[in-house]
């Protein structure tokens, strides 16, 4: 018997919808990860390009705007987070009132059987 709640489960739970949060997270590792690797000379070619060594060698605060693009990022990732997860609460709570009112009626049809029975 297959109710609400395990068809819904299905449906949220492949991959596809946790692909946009994951491809985010890659995002910002990567650019968080460009000055370390640039500062060891990996990417050197790629700083060179970008600005990102002589930005950091002769101004500090010249990488503030990345400073500011991940705070923003994480905290959309946080707010984007907290609505899907209130989504998926308030679906919860609709599915066990539906559960619930099947119950009763279930109860309710039973002890109707039950007393006819015993005339």
């Amino acid at each position: 018997m297959s109710t609400r709640y395990s068809n819904t489960l299905r449906k949220t739970l492949p991959l596809a919808k946790s692909a946009p949060i994951v491809l985010l997270g890659l995002i910002v590792a990567a650019f968080l990860a460009a000055p370390v690797y640039a500062g060891y000379g990996i990417v050197e070619s790629a700083t060179t390009v970008t600005g990102f060594a002589q930005a950091s060698d002769s101004d500090p605060e010249a990488n503030l705007p990345f400073l500011f693009a991940v705070y923003i990022l994480t905290w959309a990732g946080f707010f984007g987070y907290a609505f899907y997860m209130s989504r998926r609460q308030r679906d919860m709570r609709r599915d066990i009132e539906a559960l619930r009112k099947a119950l009763r009626e279930r109860e309710d049809k039973d002890d109707a059987s039950s007393q006819e029975e015993s005339r």
